[in-house]
Parts: C-alpha cells; sequence; structure tokens
C-alpha cells in the first residue's frame, strides 16, 4: 500500500521501521503516546511487529512518512480499529519533533481522511486525544471533528506517572466532504509560502 501527497510518499511500515521510531523520539512524544520511559527500541520493535500484524489482517493501516524529494522519514501515520459493518476506524499520526511546522501533518491527514472515505468506504473516523495535547486538540477542531466525550483516567502515562484524561472526537463522511476543499486551499497556501 502506498499514498502520495504532493510533498510526501505514505507507504507501508516495514521491521526496520522501529529504529528510525526510536532514533527520532523525544521527551514530548513519549508524554503523548504513553510508551515506557526510558525509552528502549524494544518498545518500537514491539509495536511495529504489531502494526505489521494488524495491517495484513486488514484492520489497521500504518504509514510511514517520507520526503518525495530525498526519501527522508519525517513520521508515522495509521488507520486503525476499522469497523467493515459499522464503516468507522480511528486516526494515529506522529510527525517527529525537526520536522514539526512545515504543514506535513496537515498534508498527511487530508490524504488520510480522502482515502478512508473515498477507498476504503468508512462513514465515520475517530481520534483519541489526551486532553493536555493542545496541539492536536486543535487539529481536531481545525478539521471539523467534534468532541464526542472524555473518558477520565482512561489512559496511564509513565512519563507523568499518572492516568490522564482522553477526549474522543469524530468525523463523518458529509462532515468532511463540506469543509475538505476549504483545507486543500489552505494547504497549497501554506506550501508555496514554504516554498518562498
Amino acid at each position: 500500500m502506498r499514498l502520495e501527497t504532493e510533498r510526501l510518499i505514505l507507504r507501508k511500515i516495514k521491521k526496520e521501521d522501529s529504529k528510525i521510531m526510536k532514533d527520532n523520539s523525544d521527551i514530548l512524544s513519549i508524554k503523548n503516546y504513553f510508551i515506557e520511559y526510558p525509552l528502549k527500541q524494544k518498545n518500537f520493535d514491539y509495536f511495529v511487529e504489531e502494526w505489521i500484524i494488524e495491517c495484513e489482517k486488514k484492520l489497521s493501516y500504518y504509514f510511514v512518512l517520507e520526503l518525495k524529494e530525498i526519501g527522508k522519514i519525517i513520521g508515522l501515520a495509521g488507520i486503525k480499529n476499522i469497523d467493515d459493518y459499522n464503516k468507522t476506524g480511528e486516526l494515529s499520526y506522529w510527525i517527529f519533533k525537526k520536522d514539526r511546522g512545515k504543514s506535513y501533518l496537515m498534508e498527511t491527514k487530508i490524504k488520510l481522511l480522502d482515502f478512508c472515505f473515498d477507498e476504503l468506504k468508512l462513514r465515520k473516523l475517530k481520534s483519541e486525544v489526551a486532553t493536555f495535547n493542545t496541539g492536536s486538540l486543535n487539529l481536531q477542531k481545525k478539521f471539523g471533528m467534534k468532541e464526542e466525550g472524555i473518558f477520565r483516567k482512561e489512559n496511564y502515562n509513565p512519563y507523568l506517572k499518572k492516568y490522564v484524561d482522553m477526549k474522543w472526537f469524530a468525523l463523518f463522511k458529509e462532515d468532511w466532504k463540506k469543509i475538505s476543499p476549504k483545507l486543500k486551499k489552505e494547504l497549497k497556501e501554506k506550501i508555496k509560502r514554504l516554498e518562498k
């Protein structure tokens, strides 16, 4: 499986990608992703192996994000917990710290939403966000995702050493079709500005 955007290639994740994930992890990322701290390669190896199995079973799609021009890996994105009967799925993404601020996440999310609604024929996409992750909370709202609820003390965060609240957001296909032209236009303008 391979998807493309103007600047990115979203390719299927491979076992050897776990080292790149570990090497590009920072404390803020770990705080948001709830994996064992201090960072250990075994955690990343385990996740990648699990994701590959989920992809083979068509329960999920996990992609490595590569810059088209130079092949540099800048992050990961996924569509997980796909429910073919109810036509739902859940989005996840991670742009490496040094590659943030260049609209790669916006570009990735637009492509994933189009893929989910047009190719996978899903009707609803969900996203779970820690309540302290303000950047991701704002991104959900920007993309028209509506808050559906808060799960109090839902996930244990080993870095913070406490259970944290999680907000659930959702986006329906019909709402994406209304908001996507505006976001796609905004992305094109941002890319033009970044190229100057």
